[in-house]
């Protein structure tokens, strides 16, 4: 299979392909940011820190106020029944997306609450390395324990997975082209190994890899003129999909 083969071929708008990593602690920095950046991001990522301010749901609200999108990365682990009451609170705010940590008994609680959400399970966070997964007691590489994770996430009926590019081709090529994948740790060829993003992948790179969305947050949130560098990403995903 070759690597253009591994292109998204789902119908999302290209500019829906970029999420930007809306990591700050306070509702008046987050409003400051969707201003700051305006038309050139349509998808946000609200994570843990924004969640507790106490505000979350009234961004979510404003955000899909504005016609925008909203993937929710809280990264839900608990017991099966704690999983699937939260899965089922977060839908009826109007979420796009959500993550969870799980097995194939939580998937299978929360998959049928989910409604319109979609349910992205986490594989091994960017910011892990091979040291990291031994002391998580595996040995073996990490892709390999990517691969075991995505399979059992997908067999029980979640929509989707969080995964590195360097792990992403694999996916599509095992998994086919259905799951959605959304790569984070996205960085310039420049900037690799520049913090705590082990993994990481540009974005041509992830993309030709087979993920269908990417996260970008400190490649944004540093740069001089973020709405340009947003832009500027932009116009890359318009190329690599040629609009």
């Amino acid at each position: 299979m070759s690597t253009d083969s591994l292109l998204s071929t789902k119908p999302i708008d290209p500019r829906d392909r970029l999420i930007f990593a809306l990591d700050v602690p306070t509702l008046e920095e987050a409003r400051d940011w969707i201003e700051r950046l305006g038309d050139a991001v349509v998808f946000y990522k609200i994570g843990l820190e924004f969640c507790m301010s106490g505000d979350y749901f009234t961004l979510l609200a404003e955000l899909k106020a504005r016609g925008k999108k909203v993937f929710a990365d809280l990264k839900f682990s608990d017991v099966p029944a704690t999983v699937r009451g939260a899965v089922a609170n977060l839908a009826r705010h109007g979420a796009d997306f959500c993550t969870l940590h799980g097995t194939s008994g939580v998937y299978r609680a929360v998959t049928p609450v989910k409604g319109a959400l979609r349910l992205l399970a986490v594989t091994v966070l960017t910011s892990v390395d091979e040291t990291e997964v031994r002391e998580m007691g595996w040995n073996g590489p990490v892709e390999e324990l990517v691969a075991q994770r995505a399979r059992v996430a997908i067999e029980s009926g979640i929509d989707g997975l969080i995964a590195s590019g360097q792990e992403a081709a694999r996916l599509r090529r095992d998994l086919g082209p259905g799951p959605i994948l959304i790569t984070p740790g996205i960085r310039a060829e420049s900037e690799k190994g520049s913090d705590d993003q082990k993994r990481t992948m540009t974005v041509e790179q992830a993309f030709r890899a087979g993920a269908d969305y990417i996260v970008v947050g400190r490649p944004i949130r540093n740069a001089a003129d973020p709405r340009a560098a947003a832009e500027a990403m932009q116009g890359e995903i318009a190329r690599v999909f040629e609009v």
